[in-house]
């Protein structure tokens, strides 16, 4: 979601000033050092949950004081004691079963403290995870309500995981693409086809899409947010996103580069080495009294 950061979450924080914001999934910490930054300058406190983050956790609270509240837990665990954010970035457990259950929670808090339900902003409802589920930890998801899965890279345009390459082919992803109660964006379209309060969902495309779940309340009363979510839809936004992902594209096609440089030369190491190593072989006692 980092990359993103310039283009679609800090305008959208802009546009509501939330007073608390809540982030599912932290990763390295790139995408929280930005909003702890925007809170420190902003105003505002950050909810970051994570069972298990890539970075110092005591280091950053020291030095962002009590701007930031880290929640060691999984999301499920850790929501029934949050406060309900008024913004909310879900970037966690790419499946069904804990993305729905993340916004149902985060609905019954807002209810029972009589609060508008935050704008929600999601990473991965598009390819591959939109419409297929991912399990970083199988056993915290009931069995009934895990799909078909095992250790498999996926492909687009292919709706099983394929046996060599792919993307992600060490995580634990669900065998086929699509169906009931499958993917990030599924889980999304289900909570608001349950959902008695009039939400919107508009996704912002490119890098693996960004869903932006609101209530229709939120924009009506707030003329920059609905001419931001609008704007989304433009022309010359989505243009300005196309350059960031060719911008990306190049950089990966570099990386790729680089390192299959990196593996030639490696290569070519090891046959020097070996090719050293061989007559010195061959001319062994070992060898001779063998012959």
């Amino acid at each position: 979601m980092h990359r993103l950061w310039r283009s679609v979450v800090e305008p959208v924080l802009e546009a509501t000033r939330p007073a608390v914001i809540l982030e599912i999934g932290a990763s390295d910490g790139r995408n929280t050092e930005h909003l702890l930054e925007y809170c420190r300058q902003k105003g505002g406190v950050c909810h970051t949950v994570d069972p298990v983050p890539g970075f110092d956790v005591a280091e950053w609270q020291a030095r962002y004081g009590d701007v930031f509240v880290f929640h060691r837990l999984t999301s499920l665990e850790a929501l029934p004691e949050i406060p309900v954010p008024d913004v909310a970035l879900i970037d966690g457990d790419h499946n069904w079963y804990t993305v729905f259950h993340e916004l149902r929670l985060i609905e019954e808090r807002a209810r029972a403290e009589k609060h508008d339900f935050p704008v929600v902003i999601l990473h991965d409802v598009g390819w591959p995870y939109g419409r297929r589920d991912l399990y970083y930890d199988p056993s915290t998801v009931p069995a009934e309500h895990r799909q078909p899965f095992r250790k498999g890279g996926m492909r687009p345009g292919h709706a099983e995981l394929v046996d060599e390459g792919g993307l992600n082919p060490s995580f634990h992803n669900a065998v086929t693409e699509g169906g009931v109660r499958n993917g990030v964006l599924t889980a999304v379209e289900d909570f608001v086809k349950q959902n008695d309060r009039p939400l919107e969902l508009t996704v912002v495309p490119g890098i693996h899409d960004l869903g932006i779940l609101y209530p229709k309340e939120a924009v009506r009363g707030n003329d920059r947010l609905c001419e931001l979510l609008e704007g989304f839809g433009s022309a010359d936004f989505l243009a300005r996103q196309c350059r960031l992902v060719e911008k990306r594209r190049v950089k990966e096609v570099m990386r790729s580069t680089e390192l299959r440089r990196q593996l030639k030369r490696a290569k070519r190491r090891v046959e020097e080495l070996e090719s050293r190593m061989l007559p010195a072989e061959a001319g062994s006692p070992a060898t001779q009294s063998e012959t």
